[in-house]
């Protein structure tokens, strides 16, 4: 059976909740999950930018809740996921991700599976692939929230006796994402401005193309190998800022795009990591897919079609 008819497989007539379904990550999972049949019933604040079959949604705000929900599998996403918002607005950081996923995780019944998402930011800078037992550095308000949020999520699976799988995103990138990120801020800017500023160009990432991102979550979660541990989600390759600025300028087409580095210090901002995704990859069928020139691309046609 191929990969693909495994996931309709498994995924068909499963009923998922699906929090911060109106993030960008969120909201291409949902889509996925509606293509494979999957019934969804999506919780968050903000309604979905879109609607998709087999896909419900119900206002409601994870702090406060006062239902209880069931469900196959709950996919957790909603959170402050921009580490500077984090830094200006702790409070909003902790409340959001360590309070609301107590709080959700309290107003559940989950039969198969809990899946989570935390951040690579919670590692130490290095220079070499970071493996999921490597040095954590949860000095950021962001990564220590999300830290705390994998403790807690642990913790509540081991009292409701479900399985969980928890993931370390590295940086995801594509078509719809908020403009503050670095991929579509430096697009942005070459369409509008004809010319590319970055704050610290010397700073170095590993970028996942959105589809790729999405392929291993819908694996994991449903894989029974991956229960109960955690995976890094990246593509395995690093680059720096002003790479992916030139490879931005590339994907464009533009001629005579100007690019300029600040040199700026980007305070509780790693300056080096990359993932090690042996792990993943020895655990599911699943490797990235889609170059950072050929996600570039993508996202480029897609912002000169609707500008």
């Amino acid at each position: 059976m191929s990969s693909l008819n495994l996931l309709a497989d498994q995924w068909g007539g499963a009923r998922v909740i699906v929090t911060g379904a109106s993030g960008f990550i969120g909201l291409n999972l949902v889509k996925r999950l509606s293509e494979l049949n999957a019934e969804v019933l999506v919780i968050d604040r903000i309604q979905p930018g879109e609607q998709f079959p087999n896909v419900e949604f119900e206002w409601a705000d994870l702090r406060h809740l006062d239902t209880t929900y069931e469900a196959d599998y709950l996919i957790h996403l909603a959170a402050v996921t921009n580490a500077g918002y984090a830094e200006r607005y702790p409070i909003d950081a902790y409340e959001i991700n360590v309070l609301g996923t107590a709080n959700l995780l309290n107003h559940v019944r989950i039969n198969k599976r809990v899946f989570f998402p935390s951040t690579a930011l919670v590692y130490k800078a290095s220079d070499l692939p970071i493996s999921e037992d490597g040095e954590a550095d949860v000095s950021s308000t962001y990564a220590q929230s999300k830290s705390m949020g994998e403790q807690i999520v642990k913790f509540a699976c081991n009292r409701m006796d479900v399985g969980y799988t928890l993931v370390r995103f590295f940086n995801i990138y594509g078509t719809g994402q908020l403009p503050m990120y670095i991929a579509p801020q430096i697009l942005r800017q070459i369409a509008e401005e004809h010319r590319v500023v970055v704050r610290n160009g010397s700073v170095m990432r590993d970028l996942l193309y959105i589809d790729d991102c999405i392929d291993a979550v819908l694996k994991l979660v449903i894989t029974p190998e991956a229960q109960g541990t955690v995976f890094n989600i990246g593509s395995g390759e690093i680059v720096s800022i002003n790479d992916v600025a030139s490879s931005a300028v590339e994907a464009s087409g533009q001629e005579e795009v100007s690019i300029t580095d600040l040199g700026e210090n980007i305070a509780y901002s790693p300056t080096s990591i990359r993932a090690d995704i042996r792990k993943v990859q020895s655990t599911i069928d699943w490797h990235p897919s889609t170059s950072l020139i050929e996600g570039l691309k993508i996202m480029w046609e897609n912002y000169a079609r609707s500008g």
